[in-house]
């Protein structure tokens, strides 16, 4: 648990070793101010904030812009650092700059006192996350306070994340395991690597040091890192030289150690060591990757968001799901416009776009990038949209969400639902796009460049377009239990009427499956499907694959209640069709398409039956 410590006594250690925290704040309560804390001036520009854009954990502290010149601060409770003439203050901050202007920095005082700089800088671009180290010298005094502070023009920043607080007297030899980098879900057998960071929280430069791991308390892999020279309050990435491969299908704990520093002793063993959770999969759920766009009309650079959205849904049909969020414009809806600051990481303002709702990509010009990033990403289970019912005259529609999951999960997970509408238009001005990407000063921009600076409504459809999120930005609570072992499928059903102004024809149902723990999505679908049973050869719906794991060939199953065209397509985990049988007039009754292995490989795919306008997908191996 997060807490502020005030410790007014030495710990009676020898001058050797001796470290002491005086304050430590990292927002867990998650209310701004802290307890103890305070704001001198603009008070209402700070916030907590569900993000973790400073490197620590969420809730983290969040300044937001505004159009004033002044100085905001946010300050320190009183602390008693009697006897103690100098310490280091520490924090890990992430500035996302938007122009030049404000000044960034941390100033001290004694009472009610004047403010003297203790460290400042101009930021020329974005900063971190990083974490900064000051050094206070002269502090000795009962009534004795620091800030964080921000002063200047303020519109020119568009945030400020700041976390992990510490004001502290380092010890002699600390080093500390700042993270560690795996994967959360791995298919059982493949090698990954372990990565991670390591900072030096004490006041000697640290050398040398060994990083050790275990998996389920087995034989340690040790590796070591010698010939550096890393100073207090700076940091280095390692790639641990021993890969790991889980064989068992199941969770696995690994902890990793930093031990050997400087071939002696560590004087603080409380961060040495870090535990992670890795699932071994049975096999890989078919995935999509869910891009979220900040966009609007009266946003001239968002026709890049109009450009590289296209280019995405063109270039990866089958596997990538865009969604374009309107501000301020007639396609805006409220709620969920309100949460984009929030949903995509680091957030900087219009166009930005994020790919799962994970940080790595903010620009649409990253959308293919986040993506490739993304789909490598595996899923603990996949998402299916069935039971499908649509009533034309109530405008009803209702389905089911469903998931089967490939490892346990023992985090508070969501079901949501996106209604996405392509293709709307209007009369109003509106409607009319804002375009600086015209005459061409800007670059070529999908043809754009061509056209006027106002590009009237009558040549402008939008695509992509958010109406609604079910039940609000961050899915359905309660939709699905808290822990959740390998091989259950859930499912959760959702009603929805469909307003009057909405196109049902242009109308995509987007379903997510979100990790509410991690902010992260871990899989989405837009396809309505029938789901069938991985292992069961008997009909559902009148439909049947079989067999499943197949050899040389399966066969595909089907009932007809009247003459309809069907075909079969099957694509590989990457979204690829990689055999397809063409449409082609089926007669009332039982049928068969038979599907052969010649020109596949061992393997995983995902198979989708076309019956007339309905999909049915089904999940398909090849084992020889």
């Amino acid at each position: 648990m997060k807490k502020v410590y005030f410790l007014l006594m030495a710990l009676l250690f020898t001058s050797v070793s001796f470290g002491q925290v005086y304050l430590s704040e990292d927002f867990s309560s998650g209310t701004m101010p802290p307890a103890g804390w305070s704001f001198d001036g603009l008070p209402n520009q700070w916030s907590s904030s569900a993000s973790s854009n400073a490197g620590g954990s969420a809730p983290e502290a969040k300044f937001t812009y505004i159009n004033q010149n002044t100085t905001s601060r946010l300050v320190s409770p009183v602390v008693d650092m009697t006897g103690v003439s100098n310490a280091s203050l520490s924090f890990r901050y992430f500035y996302d700059w938007y122009a030049n202007g404000p000044t960034i920095g941390v100033a001290t005082r004694f009472g009610t006192g004047a403010w003297t700089v203790a460290w400042q800088v101009v930021p020329s671009g974005n900063q971190g996350p990083k974490t900064q180290i000051v050094e206070l010298t002269n502090i000795g005094q009962s009534n004795f306070q620091f800030c964080i502070f921000i002063t200047g023009n303020l519109y020119n920043v568009d945030y400020w994340f700041i976390d992990n607080i510490k004001l502290f007297t380092p010890l002699l030899l600390d080093a500390g395991l700042a993270s560690v980098n795996i994967p959360r879900y791995v298919q059982a057998g493949e090698e990954f690597d372990l990565k991670g960071v390591v900072t030096n929280e004490g006041s000697t430069p640290v050398n040398s040091f060994s990083v050790t791991y275990t998996v389920d308390g087995g034989i340690p892999q040790v590796h070591y890192v010698v010939g550096q020279n890393i100073l207090l309050g700076n940091s280095y990435t390692f790639t641990h030289n021993t890969p790991i491969s889980l064989q068992d299908i199941g969770s696995h704990e690994i902890v990793t150690t930093v031990a050997n520093v400087n071939g002696g002793t560590d004087l603080d063993l409380t961060n040495n060591i870090l535990t992670k959770t890795v699932g071994a999969v049975s096999f890989v759920p078919t995935k999509k990757v869910l891009a979220e766009e900040a966009t609007g009309t009266w946003c001239g650079w968002c026709i890049r968001g109009i450009c590289f959205m296209d280019y995405m849904a063109e270039t990866y049909p089958e596997t990538w799901i865009g969604v374009a969020v309107h501000n301020d414009d007639p396609m805006m809806n409220a709620v969920y416009d309100a949460a984009i600051p929030g949903i995509i990481p680091g957030f900087a303002g219009y166009p930005s776009v994020t790919s799962d709702r994970t940080a790595g990509d903010s620009d649409p010009s990253d959308l293919e990038t986040g993506y490739e990033r993304r789909l490598a990403a595996i899923s603990p289970a996949t998402l299916d949209i069935v039971n499908y019912e649509w009533n034309s005259e109530t405008r009803e529609i209702a389905f089911d969400l469903q998931s089967e999951f490939v490892a346990d999960v023992n985090s508070e997970l969501r079901f949501g639902v996106i209604f996405v509408e392509d293709s709307l238009s209007g009369t109003a001005s509106g409607w009319n796009q804002a375009n600086y990407y015209a005459g061409g000063g800007n670059g070529a921009m999908c043809g754009f460049e061509s056209m006027p600076g106002t590009i009237p409504a009558a040549q402008m459809h939008y695509d992509h377009v958010a109406r609604e999120i079910l039940d609000s930005p961050y899915g359905t609570q309660g939709s699905l239990p808290l822990s959740i072992t390998l091989g259950s499928v859930v499912t959760y059903h959702y009603t929805y009427t469909i307003p009057t102004t909405w196109n049902y024809d242009r109308l995509h149902i987007v379903g997510f499956l979100l990790d509410n723990t991690t902010g992260e999505i871990v899989n989405a679908n837009n396809v309505i499907s029938t789901y069938v049973g991985i292992n069961s050869p008997e009909f559902e719906q009148g439909i049947a694959v079989y067999p499943n794991p197949f050899g040389d060939y399966t066969n595909v199953n089907f009932t007809l209640e009247s003459p309809c065209k069907a075909g079969v397509g099957v694509y590989d985990l990457f979204g690829k069709l990689v055999y397809s049988v063409k449409e082609y007039e089926y007669a009332a009754g039982q049928n068969q398409i038979r599907i052969s292995s010649n020109n596949l490989t061992n393997g995983m795919y995902l198979l989708k039956l076309t019956i007339g306008n309905q999909v049915i997908s089904r999940k398909i191996s090849v084992i020889r």
